[in-house]
């Protein structure tokens, strides 16, 4: 599982050769990001079934699956349920919500953003989960009906990993061992395989590379940051 987490991490962001279009956030915040279109560009299609590459994916998730307990699935229904907040009950337990209501507008704008570009590419590329590909696979985690590919969870752990670091360097290594953990849960638990993992990690670089060259966000981080 180590070789694959490492794998995993080094996802390359694909280079662009010039400027993309760009297209608004919403109406809620002035950030821009390159339109839906630019980003599938940018992202492969699955494997195709049968190949050994899909064959390799399943190998993995069963593998994942042999080692279940009650705690590692309790684990896995835990993690689903991803916010900001998820990512950092070690730091601090006073990180919640209500004491942090800034943090919380800024990561729902974040999640919905991740969403809005993630749901395009699920919908063109229409891959089905690993517990629909095989009876083998159960499905510890009853999830949304949708697509596998690419992962919503890692592209979201992705941007609020390099969010967080902007916000509080010191802990950078717990939102890397927390995100990993998340994102490893998502293949155990029979909703993704590992290459939808990767594949959410290069779209979760592909955009918070796009924030992180907007005047607009980098201002709202920093006055987030000097805030709370």
């Amino acid at each position: 599982m180590r070789a694959l987490l490492t794998a995993l991490s080094a996802v390359l962001l694909s280079a662009c050769c010039h400027t993309p279009p760009l297209q608004p956030v919403s109406k809620n915040v002035a950030w821009q990001i390159p339109t839906n279109a630019w980003f599938l560009s940018k992202i492969p299609p699955p494997s195709a079934p049968d190949t050994a590459e899909a064959r390799r994916d399943l190998v993995t998730v069963l593998a994942l699956q042999a080692q279940a307990t009650p705690a590692r699935i309790a684990q896995a229904k835990r993690s689903y349920d991803l916010t900001v907040f998820t990512l950092v009950p070690s730091v601090s337990a006073n990180f919640t919500p209500e004491n942090y209501p800034q943090t919380a507008r800024c990561f729902l704008a974040l999640n919905n953003l991740v969403n809005d570009v993630n749901n395009p590419v699920k919908e063109t590329y229409k891959r089905p989960h690993p517990f629909q590909v095989s009876d083998k696979v159960r499905q510890f985690v009853i999830a949304e009906p949708g697509y596998s590919y690419p992962s919503y969870h890692a592209a979201r752990c992705v941007v609020f990993q390099h969010v967080l670091d902007q916000l509080d360097p010191d802990h950078d290594a717990a939102f890397t061992r927390i995100s990993r953990q998340i994102q490893e849960d998502r293949v155990f638990a029979g909703e993704h395989f590992p290459s939808d993992i990767a594949g959410g990690i290069r779209l979760g670089k592909l955009i918070w590379g796009a924030l992180e060259k907007n005047g607009h966000f980098r201002a709202a981080v920093a006055a987030l940051k000097e805030a709370e």
